[in-house]
């Protein structure tokens, strides 16, 4: 009697999540803000929770990187609210920084988007959303399981390399 082998596949999830917050830094106001995410299920876009945290620019690397790594474990599924508004007037980090207009807040504030690898999220993917005419970013890799001090290290590290404007 011939004995079929039994293969095991572990269940595929039904909706693959890659978590993500994006980190604003400004000199200017010497504020950093980590805005967490919400993943609409349906249309699969994303778009800001309620609550964003602010912390000092000269904070410690261990406070910034547990700061990131707590709001990214607050990505969550949730149907998009038609209460909320559309427009980038809608971003929560606007409405805690200290810009009184979307144009000024662009320019005062750095977008550095802190983001899983793949949809496993063990590794941060850092990169720098800078916009600017020469289009060059940075972009870099650590272990989602790092010290809470380098991963706020890297951010920082990211933040005042010489590719960043500084006004």
């Amino acid at each position: 009697m011939k004995i079929k082998s039994i293969t095991f596949s572990p269940p595929e999830p039904k909706l693959k999540i890659i978590k993500h917050v994006f980190v604003y830094i400004s000199e200017k106001h010497a504020q950093i803000i980590v805005t967490p995410f919400y993943k609409e299920p349906n249309k699969g876009y994303s778009y800001s929770q309620e609550e964003c945290e602010v912390l000092k620019i000269d904070s410690s690397h261990d406070l910034i990187g547990e700061a990131i790594k707590r709001n990214i474990q607050k990505f969550d599924i949730k149907k998009y609210g038609s209460k909320r508004s559309s427009k980038k007037d809608g971003y929560t980090a606007f409405h805690v920084s200290k810009e009184k207009s979307i144009r000024s807040f662009e320019k005062n504030y750095t977008l550095i988007d802190v983001s899983g690898l793949t949809d496993r999220n063990n590794t941060f993917r850092i990169q720098t959303r800078l916009g600017y005419i020469n289009k060059l970013e940075i972009t870099s890799t650590i272990s989602a399981h790092c010290d809470n001090a380098e991963l706020g290290k890297l951010v920082i590290q990211i933040f005042n390399s010489e590719i960043v404007d500084r006004i």
